[in-house]
């Protein structure tokens, strides 16, 4: 049985791909990324509201030199000088239990990716800096379980691209990460789900998302929780092909060979 959650929070994966004309191999690794999760909280109250977001950059992505993930000149690789990022749509939280093992629920949403060159986010608190510059893709995830015990929380999630544009890299590449991993991708987590993000007095930080400027607005204010995963390739065009032996001209099933 489900209810909402209101007193537990987890961490879940923004999935995305990379960019470049060569495919990732099925199971590959795909990309890292590096997150928090916005739940949302009343800003006087500060009870839960059963809702969320999150916001991710991306330090790897294979095919596109680290580099080019983050300002030219940067000395340091962190949210404040990324430059390809992404953020969730509206999550909706609900959750379950068995004996010690606590199971929490994502809704349906779409994970949006930008990419801007010439800007970065101030730093996690600044929601908007990872939603500014081009949509350059969007990821579709059906809802999803994550599993947490002993504190400590791991998520699977996979899911499609259903939109994917050409952007340009500082060396004139052109990438696209539909292309780069036409079969979207399967990303794995782990966050320790209830541990919140503090101020220097030890109280959770309390980030206001009632006014973002940006295409989306969580309508509420929220405290933050860290995640990190790895995303890989699940598949692509040709991989039904390639289990079945038929992946090369004139090709026939193993057993038949």
């Amino acid at each position: 049985m489900k209810k909402r959650v209101t007193g537990f929070l987890f961490a879940v994966l923004a999935g995305l791909a990379s960019a470049n004309a060569q495919v990732v191999p099925v199971g590959s690794t795909g990309q890292h990324l590096i997150a928090r999760f916005y739940a949302g909280v009343d800003c006087k109250t500060f009870q839960q509201t059963g809702f969320g977001t999150a916001a991710l950059y991306l330090p790897y992505i294979a095919g596109i030199q680290t580099q080019f993930l983050f300002k030219a000149g940067a000395t340091v690789q962190d949210e404040t000088t990324a430059v390809l990022t992404g953020v969730f749509g509206k999550v909706g939280l609900s959750q379950s239990t068995n004996y010690n093992v606590v199971n929490t629920f994502l809704s349906p949403q779409t994970v949006s990716y930008y990419y801007h060159p010439n800007s970065s986010p101030k730093d996690w608190t600044d929601f908007d800096g990872f939603q500014a510059g081009t949509l350059i893709a969007t990821y579709q995830v059906k809802e999803d379980m994550f599993t947490t015990i002993n504190g400590v929380s791991l998520g699977v999630v996979s899911g499609p691209f259903t939109y994917s544009a050409d952007f340009t890299l500082p060396d004139g590449t052109t990438a696209n990460l539909a292309n780069f991993m036409p079969g979207g991708g399967t990303f794995s987590t782990f966050a320790a789900l209830g541990t919140f993000v503090t101020t220097a007095n030890g109280q959770p930080q309390v980030v206001d998302l009632t006014t973002s400027t940006g295409p989306f607005a969580l309508g509420s204010c929220s405290v933050m929780t860290p995640f990190s995963g790895t995303g890989t390739n699940p598949s692509n065009e040709d991989s039904t092909l390639q289990i079945k032996g038929l992946d090369k001209p004139g090709g026939k099933p193993e057993a038949a060979r």
